[in-house]
């Protein structure tokens, strides 16, 4: 897990937690061009490195199969301190679910919840290093929040975790708030109460080039369209599951 760089608690990383380890490989080489390596060292074979033209993009983590946790995508926010942003996140009405451990020469990573029980990572690095998102296909571009309890969940990320929370649309019918404003936005809080059959949780998007051939692609190597592919703002999106159930979304990022 590459180290981040900035103190605003913003997304720095994504990993996959999966039942199939071989199977997830197969189909995000092919769908993304990824590269999954174990160290020949390493004797845990519940987790492995994926790289993408010679870059670490993510991870892949073993599912127990006893677990009751659903194959997913998870996101780490990276934090200055994990033990502070744990203390905060019970002080605001939130849930720690693992407590701070340590990655063996690379941070401190816990995992939370906030008060609607929707689980996120937060990482401490032990050095510096840049947390900005690639728009080269195969890579993280965008991570959101779907809630349906907006006005809690926005105030725990505020008070507990420091966002300072920009509205792109208030209305009933559409509330979205992102994590910075315009341009400097790094993250989203999508309220999904009006929309009964959405899932809440954290998604990961991923850059594509071209969103209806990815989607095409996707379903031929085994995978399922949740989302069909439609146009958006920030570009052309749809969103999948893997060939376990874990829910991702992609885009063609638009020009501007």
């Amino acid at each position: 897990m590459p180290a981040p760089r900035d103190p605003r608690a913003e997304p720095c990383w994504v990993d996959l937690l999966t039942s199939d380890m071989e199977g997830s490989a197969q189909f995000y080489a092919q769908l993304f061009g990824w590269e999954m390596r174990r160290n020949a060292q390493d004797t845990d074979e519940g987790y492995a490195e994926v790289y993408l033209n010679g870059s670490m993009v993510t991870d892949f983590i073993a599912n127990d199969p006893d677990s009751e946790v659903p194959d997913c995508w998870t996101t780490y926010l990276n934090v200055t301190d994990v033990h502070a942003a744990a203390y905060a996140t019970k002080l605001h009405g939130g849930k720690v679910y693992l407590k701070p451990i340590e990655v063996p020469g690379q941070g401190t990573m816990a995992i939370i919840g906030d008060p609607a029980g929707t689980g996120v990572g937060l990482f401490q690095a032990f050095a510096p290093a840049g947390t900005a998102t690639s728009r080269a296909p195969g890579t993280r571009i965008w991570n959101e929040l779907h809630t349906k309890h907006f006005e809690t969940v926005a105030r725990f990320y505020r008070e507990a975790l420091g966002w300072n929370l920009s509205p792109v649309s208030d209305t009933d019918e559409f509330r979205y708030h992102t994590y910075g404003q315009g341009p400097e936005a790094v993250a989203g809080i999508f309220d999904i109460s009006g929309y009964p059959d959405s899932k809440s949780g954290w998604r990961a998007y991923f850059a594509v080039a071209d969103t209806d051939e990815t989607v095409a692609l996707a379903e031929k190597l085994g995978g399922t369209v949740i989302h069909e592919p439609h146009d958006s703002y920030f570009g052309r999106m749809a969103v999948l599951g893997d060939v376990t159930g874990a829910e991702f979304a992609i885009i063609s990022p638009s020009k501007s």
